[in-house]
């Protein structure tokens, strides 16, 4: 029976010190691989802590991999590689890899290459320039009011939503909006999430002390029973291209959802739209926010994925119950994306540089995509592949037809230099259902970084 002493947290939550105290057993060797964890309930009961302390803190370890689950039977402990030391940092605590990579097809941001530096450097001048009451006043808590504003006009003109600019928030990235919406609807709530999904969320989640419960998904995206019977009255969605499958939800599952939304007070739907802005094949799907009659969706997007990943710009849409709720209760938060970054988009925006950098880029990235395509197609693996493909975003999967697991091939790679991912890394539950699955990201990586990470994978397979 695992047994802590919880009261000396040094000023750390209840749930980080216990994750501490059973990842540091994991890592020493006390809870030996494969050893059963007590249940959840019998862990709260012998420690006298709540539930959803245990919960969350179970929830971490399962996410980074020092736990893992057996259909109806518990958690049990994963293996521990060599070569991984635990960083202090003060917060939730990672395994740090030692080794460094030739190539990188778990990498999924922008091309750094094609950043249009001269037109952003020249609207910087500009800003420099002409703005100089603007760059020394404060900034409003929600904004500059003209990026509010042409955010709201490429939201009506590329997502079809109707917004005013007054329901619009600015931050520095999604990370930070995530903190102030959580504590706009309540730590109290449910949340759920997609399984499979994008794992910052629940890292987030848990950072906040919240709990939430994982969800699975269909060829259609979250399955809305099981959302219905979870018990969650609020959910995260990205319905435009989901992270990691590549689902584009289609227009009915996204009635049901928005269905389940409106039949309780209080439900909202969190939709993040982190990269709507590449489908290669007619237009992109409108959002979801455009179809709310009830005004249950918030709508969260960001300029990381399209520009650079230091363009820590974000944005999301309240709906106006949410936005009065906030500028009652929350308006003492300063906004935390500088004057100067702010104005200097405006300008870009209002140029029309940033609509005509999305096209280069959706071109590119097409281009890209469709040589990789051919590679794979023309390899000695393709009967052994199939390629699973939406005509969407910057990554698309590649199912193997193979015997050997996925952390097999996955060390196999990283013997080689090359860094994957694999779908059931990104599961919860049903991690076989999801296995011999490579996630290729593509977006930042050239053709012959490729050609080497195709030729070690045929060396692996063959």
């Amino acid at each position: 029976m695992l047994t802590y002493d919880l009261s000396n947290r040094d000023g750390k939550t209840m749930y980080e010190y216990l994750y501490e105290c059973i990842r540091d057993d994991i890592m020493q060797g006390r809870i030996k691989e494969n050893e059963k964890l007590p249940s959840k309930r019998m862990l709260a009961k012998q420690h006298s802590i709540s539930l959803k302390t245990v919960e969350n803190a179970y929830e971490q370890l399962l996410l980074e991999g020092y736990l893992y689950t057996r259909e109806r039977s518990g958690y049990y402990a994963g293996a521990v590689e060599a070569g991984y030391e635990i960083k202090e940092s003060g917060a939730i605590y990672e395994p740090i890899p030692q080794e460094e990579y030739r190539i990188n097809l778990a990498n999924n941001q922008a091309a750094l290459d094609k950043f249009p530096y001269s037109q952003w450097v020249k609207v910087m001048r500009e800003v420099l320039t002409v703005r100089e009451r603007e760059l020394l006043n404060t900034v409003p808590f929600q904004g500059a009011y003209e990026l509010r504003k042409e955010i709201a006009n490429y939201l009506y003109d590329f997502r079809g939503m109707q917004v005013s600019p007054d329901r619009i928030i600015i931050g520095a990235g999604t990370e930070y909006l995530y903190g102030r919406l959580i504590h706009l609807l309540g730590r109290e709530r449910l949340y759920a999430v997609e399984d499979p999904g994008y794992q910052k969320i629940t890292k987030l989640y848990a950072a906040n002390d919240v709990s939430w419960k994982y969800i699975g998904i269909d060829e259609n995206g979250i399955k809305v029973d099981e959302l219905a019977e979870s018990g969650a009255n609020v959910v995260h969605v990205s319905p435009g291209h989901h992270f990691p499958t590549g689902t584009i939800m289609p227009v009915g599952r996204r009635q049901k959802l928005l269905e389940w939304a409106a039949e309780e007070r209080d439900r909202y739907i969190i939709e993040d739209d982190y990269d709507s802005e590449f489908r290669f094949v007619k237009r992109p799907v409108p959002a979801m926010q455009s179809m709310d009659v009830n005004h249950r969706v918030i709508y969260m997007n960001n300029f990381s994925k399209t520009l650079a990943p230091s363009i820590r710009i974000s944005y999301m849409v309240l709906p106006q119950k949410l936005m009065d709720r906030y500028i009652n209760t929350m308006n003492f938060y300063s906004c935390t994306v500088s004057a100067f970054e702010q104005y200097a988009m405006v300008e870009f925006m209002q140029k029309g540089y940033f609509e005509r950098h999305i096209q280069r880029m959706k071109n590119y990235y097409k281009s890209k995509r469709d040589s990789i395509v051919k590679l794979l197609q023309e390899s000695r693996l393709m009967e052994l592949l199939t390629i699973e493909e939406k005509d969407a975003g910057n990554h698309f999967l590649l199912k193997l037809h193979t015997p050997l697991s996925d952390m097999q091939i996955k060390g196999a790679m990283r013997e080689a230099g090359v860094k994957v991912d694999f779908l059931s890394e990104f599961c919860m539950q049903n991690k076989e259902e999801h296995s011999h699955t490579l996630i290729v990201n593509y977006s930042n990586l050239t053709e012959e970084d490729f050609q080497y990470a195709l030729r070690r994978l045929e060396e692996i397979l063959l």
